[in-house]
């Protein structure tokens, strides 16, 4: 992650198969990562984890936890799901939510996803998603293909705009702009972010494990 030229932050996002289960079903972890790094640190030091238990068929989060510490700030919380009755356990309390409500970590795996390979410029995508004891909608905006340059040479992209909660961080018109592999495994490689001031620019500096070589067509994995 960049502020200008400054590299200010690293981060990582992985995706394992969990030992633990939920009502018996099978459960992949997800879970990211962010610290400050460099100058930024010695002015800003953020640590903050996130974790995600989803199920292996639907996607949909069974807990979320989240670990954050920014500066002399900081927060520890959990969220269960109760999907049956349509309710967020949390620390906080007790929550109603839609049956098919995300949390901020599963639904970038969720929309990633989605087949919108009928989608036409300028067409959304709907999610609800919980977060700090309340239940937000995101609207993601398809933005078309776009070739852009990686560390990994010219890629074909597929380009969105989420919608971002006023607040700390970002204004009420700031702007988020998401470049994902247009390829079988769907890779996000860049993303820009206007914040209070100026902008963030984060880069995929690496990758391991995918499922498809980069580059792999959607339409040879679902032609086999």
């Amino acid at each position: 992650m960049k502020y200008g030229f400054i590299n200010a932050a690293n981060g990582t996002l992985s995706v394992q198969k969990s030992d633990r289960q939920f009502r018996g079903q099978e459960a992949w972890h997800l879970k990211a990562e962010g610290k400050t790094v460099s100058a930024v640190a010695l002015v800003m030091k953020v640590r903050n984890k996130y974790n995600s238990y989803i199920s292996a068929q639907s996607l949909m989060p069974f807990l979320f936890t989240e670990s954050v510490k920014e500066g002399s700030y900081s927060r520890d919380s959990y969220v269960r799901f109760d999907r049956d009755n349509k309710i967020v356990n949390t620390n906080k309390g007790v929550f109603d939510i839609k049956k098919n409500t995300l949390d901020v970590l599963s639904a970038f795996y969720y929309a990633r996803s989605l087949d919108v390979s009928q989608l036409s410029t300028g067409e959304s995508i709907k999610l609800s998603y919980f977060i700090d004891d309340e239940e937000y909608s995101m609207v993601i905006k398809y933005l078309g293909k776009e070739e852009i340059k990686t560390d990994f040479g010219r890629m074909e992209c597929l380009k969105f705009t989420p919608s971002l909660i006023e607040g700390r961080i970002f204004r009420d018109d700031s702007d988020m702009y998401l470049w994902i592999t247009n390829d079988a495994n769907r890779i996000p490689v860049k993303a820009k972010v206007e914040i209070l001031i100026g902008s963030l620019t984060l880069e995929l500096e690496d990758y391991d494990n995918l499922k498809y070589p980069l580059g792999t067509s959607l339409a040879s994995v679902s032609n086999r």
